[in-house]
């Protein structure tokens, strides 16, 4: 079996679990529909990146420099997230003109990906783990790397669509005010419960 395929399918089933960034995507697409998760999966797809470049360089250390940046940036994507799910309880059930205004700009929402990927510490040890076992670190080259993240790209993009459309079908069942209330507190519940797991990470 290629080194690659091996490296997808982990990378794969590691990334479809439900976790912190999948739920995030979530209560983004059962909000204010698919469109509305991209800023934010391009956050994670990019932190993402990050940690693989951070992994094929054998900068593992990084973290451990850095680490007051990094725990700056889980912080502050806790309180984003706590602020999101508050706004969405307070909100819900409102004209859908009045829920658009609790949607970050599209920048928050990146840096809010970025954050969640880069303030996981088990997602660089992943990278650490997977790599070495799969691909010889030594023979990476460029084309190697790039394929790499080739793999990383559409394979978010992938999961990021299905979740998206399980959540569009979702809000497609759910037209109605008081639908769109439960829709509302169980999405801002998803965003409370996402900024706990990354505060006790």
């Amino acid at each position: 079996m290629s080194h690659y395929l091996l490296f997808f399918l982990a990378f794969a089933s590691s990334a479809a679990v439900p976790g912190p960034e999948i739920a995030a995507l979530l209560s983004r697409s059962l909000s204010h529909g698919m469109r509305s998760s991209l800023p934010l999966a391009a956050g994670i797809i990019s932190g993402k990146l990050l940690m693989l470049t951070t992994a094929v360089l054998g900068l593992a250390m990084l973290l451990h420099v850095l680490g007051p940046a990094f725990v700056l940036l889980k912080w502050a994507g806790v309180g984003y997230l706590l602020w999101l799910g508050i706004n969405k309880w307070r909100k819900a059930g409102k004209v859908l003109a009045a829920a658009e205004a609790s949607l970050g700009k599209p920048s928050l929402e990146f840096g809010l990906g970025i954050a969640m990927t880069l303030s996981n510490p088990l997602a660089l040890a992943f990278y650490m783990a997977l790599l070495p076992n799969v691909i010889p670190l030594a023979s990476i080259g460029l084309g190697s790397y790039l394929l790499l993240c080739g793999i990383i790209i559409a394979t978010m993009l992938l999961i990021t669509l299905v979740y998206g459309l399980l959540a569009e079908a979702s809000r497609a069942l759910f037209r109605s005010p008081r639908a769109k209330a439960n829709i509302d507190r169980g999405s801002g519940s998803i965003m409370l419960g996402v900024a706990v797991l990354l505060a006790c990470r």
